[in-house]
């Protein structure tokens, strides 16, 4: 310990005169009762010396002060470091992106090794070996003043470039090092200029280098495989069994998807097509920074449309491509050529009028071109409707199959003439999960042919468009990592006048939106428009910053003149990340003496907690001096009527003590959520039933404490108003499980039970393995007949008025209700069944953000969510009231109160508006 005050200590010395202070001090007066005056004749005046303060009062005062003057003279408690020598000090800085994971510790260290110098009476030099924002290498600075020294450090920051070690040797070898013992706090990773360094270095009167853990040291790389697919690898130092996890982010901020991996492996992303076009760059999860980023830039938004056609289809007024080539001519980048020509180029959609997709190996390219993210819209028409079934003689059968979204009838459906006893249908408004969900439909706007699909299960989870009378105008579905779409009118107006009317290009617009961009390329030069920082954001372009030619982007590393960032126009940006173009990281050989962080800290102050200590032991003296004199009764008195009011509002509001074996469910209502085994899963109930909770009691009098996580049949359920239960492919049934939630539900509870968007575009795959699953885990339960649930229900209009649906994370998808109420349940459902996937959409995470991306709607889709677990949480709580206030009028008839305006009061709210139970 050091005093850097040490001429305050003399304070010192006016001990002993507090001591003569202290022991003269008269004692306090003290009052006596006297019986009689007669009895002051008795008194004898006799010398009275003056009473002594007792020892540990003395004592008590002088260790107060003492603490004081200690206090005042600013004492520093040094930490042992690693310097054993004398003279001079240079320190070398590494400050480009590798530095990142330990860029406190790595100031923290300089800190601490230029204070010791300093304490010694040498000069300290700091260096840098990265480049400044301007691209001239930092002028050296050095200092004799510790807290300049302080200042200076602190204002820091690391560059999301890598160092220059040819730049920084050519700073040195200005420097006399022959009288200068440099400590290097290298970032451990090996450049093609180190060999420079070290002989810069030789001339230095001692060497010692400082390095952290290399594994910390990790950068992403992630894009397109040769095989269509997203790849991502995470390269490390010496760290091959380290597991990471890889988010998939949105535009946002939203993680579209995690993805655990190995360092060093080369993992497969798999992304659904609808997510797979939301994505907008690749993170490492809590490691920010430029190397743990993987931007992709808006190149892959992009979006070149190539059209089939047969011949005679340019027709003008009569041909389907005529029509085509109008309503694609303003929205994106167009080709007219066959399948040879047009798949040889780079791609984003592929539009086939009716006949363009004749022989087999045609239909194959194409087929393979779709799997690898591409977009196929189809038209029908009179060649489509006389096809053969595939399971009829047609040996090209499967490849025919697979480009068509769903199963169709032989032949075509006639709408209105001589021959038909039907009229033409106009459309139906758009499913909530179409990409043209929010279009207006032209009201004459009808089709008076069409092709049929086959009436089978699941088709309407394919329908994006249908007719007045409900069959289907245009499906879709998902074929590997693209989409096959089918117009069931031709692109001509010989069957529909759509494609004449101004909902046509709109139409295309969203497919063209919806589908997966291709990599830009050309000679143009490509400005720098936003660059990464240090934390992994997007910020400014740095001075120094220079622009890119298109042909040299896939060429370009990481520099001072091109960080890594995005590059182009705002809206056509191309991605220059850490990992293109980088050669494998190799540690750095050791430039000096190893030396390890341990111990270097910068020098901890005690004066400000000696201070304190010497105000606390003053306040006691105090204290205990009004305790002598008497006053600190009254005074107390007085601070307990000033505190009693408050006292007993927060003992009136403190509950009676409970048994300490009693669960926290029945101290505050919580919801509860069943535990499937799978951590994400979990990890997104909890998540989201907190974010439930949290904004339920912002928004209405219900007070919900943190959700619990509970095994039904060996938790007790019957503390919990609502059970969310997300379903797994590998569910499996339990009688116990069974049985207890039974009884959950047979006592009032309700259970929610979410498929979690299975076999919708955002999990395609697992549609069927989780309803079996839920066939499986619900075989047992005693749920009673279902209805879909519409907003009539006392569902839609619980808290918050709904009339758009009940979305989660996946709109458009039914909920089903008890579609009768249960007597012993007071009419209230006791199950509520749905494929919403509410968790992942009410989810907030520790910094309150959410993580996971909720489609098609954003933030408008989530904010119904909420409101729709509002109603469930309140419907769970309070049951049907809001459905007895439809017999207010009966109610006041029976009483002889008719209602004077004769209306009927629901107690509803607006959208808006909130009404608390």
């Amino acid at each position: 310990m050091i005093f850097l005050s040490p001429l305050l200590l003399l304070g010192l010395l006016a001990l002993p005169a507090l001591w003569w202070l202290v022991r003269a001090t008269p004692p306090a007066p003290q009052e006596k009762t006297f019986p009689s005056l007669l009895l002051l004749k008795r008194l004898t005046t006799r010398r009275e010396d003056a009473a002594r303060s007792p020892l540990w009062l003395l004592i008590l005062r002088i260790v107060a002060v003492t603490l004081v003057i200690f206090g005042l003279s600013r004492p520093v408690l040094v930490p042992h470091t690693n310097d054993t020598t004398n003279g001079p000090l240079l320190i070398v800085l590494d400050d480009g992106w590798a530095s990142i994971p330990h860029w406190n510790e790595r100031v923290a260290a300089a800190l601490s090794l230029g204070q010791t110098a300093l304490r010694n009476g040498n000069p300290v030099t700091v260096v840098h070996a990265a480049r400044s924002s301007d691209g001239a290498m930092p002028e050296p600075f050095t200092t004799n003043d510790g807290h300049a020294l302080s200042e200076y450090l602190e204002h820091l920051h690391a560059r999301p470039w890598p160092v220059d070690r040819s730049g920084l040797a050519g700073v040195l070898q200005r420097i006399d090092l022959s009288d200068k013992h440099v400590v290097v706090l290298s970032d451990g990773l090996s450049s093609p200029n180190d060999a420079v360094l070290q002989t810069a270095l030789g001339k230095a009167r001692s060497i010692q280098d400082m390095r952290w853990n290399p594994c910390d040291i990790l950068r992403l790389a992630a894009g397109l495989g040769p095989d269509g697919a997203l790849h991502a690898k995470v390269e490390g130092l010496n760290c091959p069994s380290r597991t990471v996890t890889i988010r998939a982010v949105a535009a946002n901020g939203g993680t579209l998807a995690t993805f655990p991996a190995q360092v060093g492996e080369d993992k497969t992303l798999t992304l659904p097509a609808l997510l797979r076009n939301q994505l907008d760059h690749f993170a490492l999860e809590g490691m920010a920074g430029p190397a743990t980023t993987v931007l992709l830039g808006d190149a892959g938004h992009r979006r070149p449309v190539g059209l089939l056609q047969t011949p005679g289809d340019t027709t003008p007024l009569i041909g389907s491509a005529f029509f085509l080539n109008h309503a694609l001519d303003t929205l994106s980048e167009r080709r007219n050529g066959d399948a040879t020509a047009l798949l040889g180029s780079s791609l984003s959609v592929l539009v086939a009028t009716d006949g363009a997709l004749s022989g087999d190996q045609t239909r194959k390219r194409v087929l393979e071109w779709v799997r690898h993210g591409g977009m196929l819209i189809r038209f029908a028409g009179p060649g489509l409707a006389a096809e053969q079934s595939p399971q009829q003689d047609d040996t090209s059968g499967e490849t025919q199959d697979a480009l068509l979204p769903v199963p169709l009838m032989n032949g075509m459906r006639q709408l209105g003439g001589p021959m038909s006893w039907g009229k033409p249908q106009a459309l139906e408004s758009f499913p909530a999960s179409s990409p043209f969900a929010d279009l207006s439909i032209p009201p004459d706007v009808t089709v008076s042919r069409q092709v049929l699909a086959k009436p089978e299960t699941g088709l309407q989870d394919h329908v994006w468009a249908a007719l007045a009378d409900g069959t289907p105008l245009v499906t879709a579905r998902t074929e590997g990592n693209g989409e096959i779409v089918l117009f069931h009118v031709t692109a001509s107006p010989d069957w529909s006048n759509l494609p004449i009317s101004g909902l046509f290009p709109q139409m295309l617009e969203r497919l063209i939106e919806r589908s997966a961009g291709v990599a830009g390329s050309g000679p143009t030069d490509l400005a720098p428009w936003r660059m990464l920082d240090s934390d992994g954001g997007l910020v400014m372009p740095p001075a120094a910053a220079r622009s890119i030619h298109g042909n040299d982007l896939s060429k370009t590393s990481i520099s001072v003149t091109h960080p890594p960032g995005l590059y182009g126009p705002a809206h056509g940006t191309r991605a220059l990340n850490v990992s293109d173009h980088a050669a494998p990281l190799n540690e750095e050989p050791l430039l000096g003496t190893h030396i390890t962080p341990d111990g270097a800290h910068p020098d901890r102050p005690i004066g400000p907690w000696l201070l304190a200590a010497g105000l606390l032991v003053l306040l006691v003296d105090f204290a205990l001096s009004l305790r002598r004199r008497g006053l600190l009764g009254p005074i107390a008195a007085i601070l307990v009527l000033i505190a009693m009011p408050q006292a007993q509002a927060q003992t009136a509001s403190i509950p009676p003590a409970l048994p300490a074996s009693a669960p926290q469910a029945a101290l505050e209502t919580r919801l509860a959520y069943v535990l499937t085994g799978h951590d994400d899963v979990d990890e997104a109930s909890k998540e989201g039933l907190q974010g439930l909770s949290d904004y339920t009691s912002a928004r209405s009098s219900a007070a919900l404490g943190h959700p619990d996580g509970v095994l039904p049949g060996k938790d007790d359920l019957a503390f919990y108003p609502m059970l969310y239960w997300p379903i797994t492919a590998d569910a499996q049934p339990d009688a116990a499980r069974t049985k207890a939630l039974n009884a959950f539900m047979d006592h009032g509870g309700i259970l929610l039970i979410d498929q979690q968007g299975a076999g919708t575009d955002m999990d395609a795959g697992s549609g069927g393995a989780v309803r079996a699953a839920l066939k499986r885990v619900t075989d047992g339960l005693i749920i009673p007949p279902l209805a879909k649930l519409t907003d009539k229900h006392v569902l839609g209009h619980t808290f918050y008025l709904l009339h758009s649906g009940f979305p989660g994370r996946i709109n458009g998808q039914p909920v089903y209700v008890a579609r009768n109420g249960d007597e012993a349940n007071d009419d209230v459902s006791p199950v509520i069944i749905g494929n919403g996937d509410w968790a992942h959409a009410w989810a907030v995470d520790a910094s309150g953000n959410h993580p996971y991306a909720v489609l098609p709607g954003g933030d408008d889709q989530r904010t119904q969510a909420y409101r729709f677990g509002v109603n469930m949480v309140l419907y769970a709580l309070t049951g049907n009231y809001k459905s007895d206030q439809a017999h207010y009028p009966e109610m006041l008839r029976r009483l002889g109160q008719d209602n004077p305006d004769g209306q009927t009061n629901t107690g509803s709210t607006d959208e808006d508006e909130e009404d608390a139970p």
